[in-house]
């Protein structure tokens, strides 16, 4: 594992340590998900593939017991409108 110090500037930008760039691969447009607590930060290299992936991991089973249900999108739209009013 590779560590490092960086400063934040007065804009809250903070340059990553050339190691730890050549480590995790990143490249000029790559997106962090940033996620800390009190006095830790972590940051995690994500993309658009593994973010689709991760969604539909999540959405499977809700799809797969709507569909167990018997819910349709026609129903579904009905029923939100019923709501609205």
């Amino acid at each position: 594992m590779e560590s490092g110090i960086v400063q934040v500037s007065s804009k809250g930008q903070m340059v990553i340590p050339a190691k730890i760039r050549k480590m995790m691969r990143l490249r000029i447009g790559d997106k962090l998900f940033a996620f800390g607590d009190r006095n830790t930060m972590v940051l995690k290299k994500i993309s658009k593939p593994a973010l689709e992936r991760e969604f539909e991991e999540i959405v499977a089973p809700v799809r797969k017991k709507i569909k167990k249900l018997g819910v349709t999108r026609k129903a579904l739209k009905e029923t939100i409108r019923e709501v609205r009013g």
